[in-house]
């Protein structure tokens, strides 16, 4: 009979204050945007949707979560592409001045946002970019591209150079390399990485405040003007999408994971069963 360590006990019972002090304050948007009233109180008045029929039919906070998604869109895209592709060029190779080039990788990490934010505003000004959602995105792609890598790069921990090599010594090419050595290995990185990518974009708000114009204002951005002007429960309907948006991704992400080790436990007892 399988015991538990008591020192397991003691863990878990010291993490649930933890694991509630996290989500009891995000969870409490959600009965305020549920809120019957025209303020934003706390015990909820009342049960109503009628918050979030009106964030739905105001076009300034719809226009301003479309905002966010093409962003979002726009990071995670160039994101994925320039972390995995650092992480592979990067994978068992070592060469003089490898530590800058990864350090070079991650600082966005390390930068402090504002200063990255005032960066990139005289940047795309000098060229004409701002006032548009396209350079918000290549903004926020720069920021997301550190979590990628590190999500690839984790992947690709359990990943031998030799089977790279013995591939290409078989006569395959880049690409096949890529789909059928590389890509089977590092998907759940890029998949993690892609919702870290998202997640980071869509809750960005000072490179998003730097860079906003009419036409191009994301979903912090318009909270963060509207918590100063024009408190009202749209702006709690705004945080439940968000916090929705990142509990659906870490879900999609532990089915992933659950689904592969699944399928990982069973390929042996298929292959001993087809001998």
């Amino acid at each position: 009979m399988k015991t538990t360590n008591p020192q397991h006990r003691l863990l878990a019972l010291l993490s649930i204050p933890a694991f509630l002090f996290l989500v009891i304050p995000t969870a409490i948007v959600v009965p305020v945007a549920l809120n019957d009233s025209r303020y934003i109180t706390f015990p909820p008045e009342g049960i109503s949707f009628a918050a979030v029929a009106g964030f739905f039919a105001d076009r300034a906070w719809t226009s301003a979560l479309t905002a966010s998604l093409q962003s979002a869109a726009i990071a995670v895209v160039i994101g994925v592409l320039l972390g995995a592709t650092a992480a592979i060029g990067l994978h068992g190779r070592k060469f003089p001045g490898q530590p800058a080039v990864v350090g070079l990788i991650l600082a966005p990490m390390i930068v402090p946002t504002v200063v990255l934010a005032l960066a990139f505003y005289q940047f795309f000004i000098s060229i004409g970019m701002v006032g548009s959602i396209v350079p918000i995105g290549l903004a926020h792609a720069v920021i997301a591209t550190p979590y990628v890598y590190l999500t690839t790069r984790a992947s690709l921990a359990g990943l031998n150079p030799a089977l790279v090599r013995s591939a290409q010594s078989l006569g395959a090419g880049p690409l096949s390399v890529l789909r059928h050595v590389y890509l089977p290995i590092i998907l759940p990185g890029l998949i993690s990485g892609a919702l870290f990518a998202f997640s980071v974009s869509i809750d960005e708000t000072v490179m998003s405040l730097f860079m906003q114009s009419p036409g191009a204002t994301t979903l912090p951005v318009k909270m963060f003007t509207d918590i100063q002007f024009n408190l009202t429960p749209k702006i709690a309907v705004s945080s439940a999408l968000l916090v929705s948006v990142a509990t659906i991704g870490l879900l999609l992400q532990v089915l992933f994971v659950l689904k592969r080790r699944s399928s990982t436990r069973m390929l042996p007892l298929a292959v001993s069963a087809q001998t």
